[in-house]
């Protein structure tokens, strides 16, 4: 029988940082400026016990889903939170009305409700509308992720991880174009350097090498 959806506990060193995880998949909830939460990639499996540790750190205000195939999850959630806007990149917005017949709005309004030392990043490349997030804490970059960084199911089982893995699906199914995405996500991690990656798929990555082994993963891959 498979575990039930965790309760959200900050994540050390993270301000503001919410994750809770059901089996290899998590979800993550950011602390606005306002004090409310936004659920980054939410996954299926509300239970009560997941409700009311969400209760103790906020009102629900937005349902982010942060690629196309993050879905599976949203009706569940408007249905608990239905006072919160659900939130989607741009491109990514057709897709899913079509698959959830659910409304959507752009990410406008939510990036300027982000405290100062949380920020999207736009990817580029991508066929998803994939986003990611940065969180500066402590003179060092975490981001969460979707599709792109993961932990396979040897090192899901851990809370974190060293080494990242890119999910089997993504060259195929999440890269429209290589010669766009490749320079881009070098560009990204010399400019961010990122030491944390709390990824939707599988335990956390942390190492002070980190950016030398996602670039090593990049080139392996798509190289």
């Amino acid at each position: 029988m498979p575990k039930p959806m965790s309760k959200f506990v900050e994540y050390p060193g993270l301000t503001g940082i919410y994750s809770a995880t059901k089996g290899t998949l998590r979800c993550t909830a950011i602390k606005l400026r306002g004090g409310s939460l936004c659920l980054f990639s939410p996954v299926l499996g509300l239970t009560d016990e997941v409700k009311n540790s969400l209760a103790e750190l906020g009102d629900v205000s937005y349902l982010l889903a942060p690629n196309h195939y993050h879905n599976k999850g949203l009706s569940e959630y408007v249905d608990a939170f239905p006072q919160a806007s659900l939130l989607a990149p741009d491109e990514a917005i057709p897709r899913l009305h079509k698959i959830t017949g659910l409304e959507f709005q752009d990410l406008a309004y939510f990036e300027k409700s982000l405290p100062a030392h949380i920020s999207v990043i736009n990817t580029s490349g991508l066929k998803t509308g994939e986003i990611w997030l940065r969180v500066q804490q402590n003179n060092s970059n975490a981001w969460l992720v979707v599709d792109a960084f993961c932990t396979m199911k040897e090192n899901a089982k851990k809370s974190v991880s060293d080494r990242p893995q890119i999910l089997g699906t993504f060259p195929r199914m999440g890269v429209d174009d290589v010669h766009s995405y490749l320079p881009w996500v070098y560009k990204q991690i010399d400019h961010d350097k990122p030491t944390l990656i709390l990824p939707c798929h599988g335990s956390a990555i942390e190492s002070p090498q980190l950016p030398t082994k996602l670039k090593q993963l990049v080139r392996e891959t798509f190289e």
